[in-house]
């Protein structure tokens, strides 16, 4: 997902004073509350994983 298709669908959703979560994945129903961004670089693993590379991403913290 890139960044302008992340914020596409979060101006779509109704409630825009919800708070931000992650699901935490070991865990259901737990989530990881965002408190912010952070500018990276990545190199795609696969589909869900990435290590430290060249490519610009953004963080979510």
């Amino acid at each position: 997902m890139k960044v302008r298709e992340l914020v596409q669908v979060l101006q779509a959703l109704p409630d825009q004073d919800a708070t931000v979560v992650i699901g935490e994945g070991a865990k259901p129903e737990t989530w990881l509350i965002v408190s912010g961004v952070a500018e990276c670089r990545i190199a795609r693993v696969s589909d869900d994983h990435a290590i430290v590379g060249s490519e610009p991403a953004v963080e979510i913290v």
